[in-house]
């Protein structure tokens, strides 16, 4: 009988150390409000430096995983790799700014201001237009999945948004008149894709080719496993550090 597949305990419980991250942080925020208030201006066109380099060591990772000669074989089995591309490309960006419209115009108007309905409608276009990629290795493996068939989805799905990520999201944000600067936009494809992209790519090649592919994949990958994790969490903790003083239960618990 083959081995259950299941989830590793940390992994498994992650809903619950994101919940005292958040907590963390927000009380980090509000007792520190000053420095963290500074921190959050160490910006480079609007992309919160300290931020950047916590995802991309969350990103990293992941790219290390990434192998473009997968690509080669994706006219033996296109079904998935179609299914997958309309999903992210062609529905999931627009309902995802629909659903946020909605809700952040509409439903609850009269409870957002609406300069901040308008921030919290940019994040969802810009996370909604981002496809994900750590869950997908994840499900992949809990399913049974076929993982070189993923590994090509998830390299498909990277090249296309150093193409098509900036032109969907900056056509989003001016239907719905959200101001984001183009520069802003194409920094965080350079920091948060294309960098971390190249940096896996060279590493993988450099290390496969000196140590073979069964020790990267089975020696070295796994001792970056926590890294993502890691920098998730703290990733967390920073960013709602920079907002611990504006939450008002912050304040009522505190007094």
């Amino acid at each position: 009988m083959p081995n259950k597949k299941q989830i590793d305990f940390f992994e498994k419980y992650l809903s619950l150390w994101v919940a005292l991250c958040i907590a963390g942080g927000v009380f980090i925020g509000y007792i520190a409000g000053d420095a963290m208030k500074v921190m959050s201006t160490w910006e480079i066109y609007q992309v919160n430096i300290p931020i950047a380099i916590l995802i991309w060591l969350m990103i990293y990772p992941m790219m290390l995983q990434i192998d473009f000669t997968s690509i080669k074989k994706i006219g033996k089995r296109p079904k998935g790799i179609v299914l997958t591309l309309v999903m992210n490309w062609l529905i999931k960006p627009f309902t995802m700014a629909f659903f946020a419209w909605i809700f952040f115009t509409k439903i609850f108007a009269a409870f957002i201001d609406p300069a901040l309905a308008g921030e919290y409608i940019a994040g969802a276009i810009i996370l909604g237009a981002a496809p994900c990629t750590a869950m997908v290795f994840v499900w992949s493996y809990l399913t049974d999945g076929d993982p070189n068939y993923t590994l090509m989805q998830v390299s498909v799905n990277d090249l296309i948004i150093l193409i098509a990520y900036v032109p969907i999201v900056g056509l989003l944000l001016g239907i719905t008149d959200v101001v984001v600067p183009y520069e802003t936009l194409i920094l965080s494809i350079l920091i948060y894709v294309v960098v971390p992209l190249v940096a896996g790519i060279l590493t993988s090649n450099l290390l496969v080719k000196k140590h073979g592919k069964d020790w990267f994949q089975s020696d070295f990958l796994p001792k970056f496993k926590p890294l993502s994790v890691i920098a998730l969490l703290l990733t967390l903790i920073l960013l709602f550090a920079f907002q611990g003083e504006n939450i008002p239960i912050i304040r009522s618990l505190l007094y």
